[in-house]
């Protein structure tokens, strides 16, 4: 049996620009093995956050992530341990 970890993914800057207008948009992150795609996350709305927009992912270790298609930038790592 393989341990899983949890890793935090981030999108920040999600979001376009139309007439003046902000809108919300898409983007597609690929999970990758070793380079080669096992997942596809998306993200679907608007977020102007500082921190971005969060969401955990379960996967082996050694992940990464790439962001295929969409607006803004990624984060992808180890999520800290809570304190106890």
């Amino acid at each position: 049996m393989q341990a899983t970890q949890r890793y935090l993914l981030t999108i920040h800057e999600l979001f376009t620009i139309t007439d003046g207008c902000t809108c919300g948009a898409e983007a597609v992150v690929a999970i990758l093995d070793g380079g080669v795609e096992v997942d596809c996350v998306k993200f679907s709305g608007k977020c102007q956050s500082k921190g971005g927009y969060s969401r955990s992912y379960h996967g082996k270790s050694g992940l990464q992530a790439a962001l295929v298609s969409g607006p803004g930038r990624i984060d992808f790592g180890l999520a800290q341990a809570a304190a106890i």
